[in-house]
């Protein structure tokens, strides 16, 4: 599974319980900071958390206070995300 995959299928897996129209089928420019508020935000850095663990078998952490930041969130769209993601991955 790639990691478009991982928060692909998180995003939907957190949009159970939400039920947001856009968040049916995202794509790389899918709005998420704007669609989600505070507690689906959370919601999916759980589940990213999760699912990355099983994946590579280690903690990455998904959230920092600067990832919060709302002109700096990599939480902008699925897009920014997965580069963040990335990075996570190889500096942990």
């Amino acid at each position: 599974m790639n990691l478009n995959e991982i928060i692909v299928n998180s995003i939907q897996s957190v949009n159970q319980d939400l039920k947001i129209d856009a968040l049916q089928n995202p794509t790389d420019e899918t709005q998420l900071f704007s669609l989600l508020d505070s507690l689906g935000t959370l919601d999916l850095i759980l589940e990213l958390e999760s699912r990355l663990q099983e994946i590579t078998g280690r903690y990455i952490a998904v959230a920092n206070e600067d990832s919060m930041d709302k002109d700096a969130t990599p939480f902008k769209n699925i897009k920014t995300l997965r580069i963040y993601l990335q990075q996570r991955i190889e500096n942990e």
